[in-house]
Parts: structure tokens; C-alpha cells; sequence
């Protein structure tokens, strides 16, 4: 996932990615949803935020709509959670 991540990135821009980091269950290693993208600066943060931003759509990873803001305490980490464009299916209780 990190390099589908990467590379939907790379079709948007020439900035370079410091970090790719996708946040996983510990037990499963399933993708939690979320992950965090570091830029070299915060200049380059706030560009690529910007630019997210005026996209008419948002960028898609995985059949996945991006939702970019930036990570807590950090402001050259862009936090990236992956909201899936599909309906979900509700879960029955057994």
C-alpha cells in the first residue's frame, strides 16, 4: 500500500516524499485506514496540501478517496486517511 501511496504522489507532483508510513493493526497487518506522508519541509507540505485541496476530485488510492490535513505536532508530516469511495456494508451482531 505504501508504494500505491507513493506513486499516486508522484503523478501529482515532482515534490519528493521523506516518508510513507501506512498505519496497521499489530495482530493482522491490515491497513487501519490511515497514514502519515512526511515532506522534506513545510513549505513543501503546505504546497502539496494546497494543491490537494483545489483538486475538483480527490486523488484516489486503492479505490480509496484521499482526505489530506496535516498530522499532530508536526508540520512537515501530511496526514493521509483513506476513506473508501464504496458504500459500506453494515456488520450483524452474532
Amino acid at each position: 500500500m505504501e508504494d500505491n501511496i507513493i506513486s499516486a504522489f508522484a503523478s501529482l507532483t515532482s515534490l519528493p516524499l521523506k516518508n510513507v508510513r501506512v498505519v496497521r493493526d499489530h495482530l493482522t497487518g491490515a491497513s487501519n485506514g490511515f497514514a502519515f506522508v512526511e515532506l522534506h519541509s513545510l513549505k513543501e507540505s503546505q504546497d502539496l496540501l494546497q494543491y490537494l485541496e483545489q483538486m475538483p476530485a480527490p486523488l484516489e488510492v486503492d479505490g480509496k478517496a484521499l482526505i489530506v490535513n496535516y498530522a499532530k505536532n508536526t508540520f512537515t508530516t501530511t496526514y493521509v486517511f483513506l476513506h473508501s469511495t464504496q458504500p459500506s456494508i453494515p456488520r450483524g451482531r452474532c
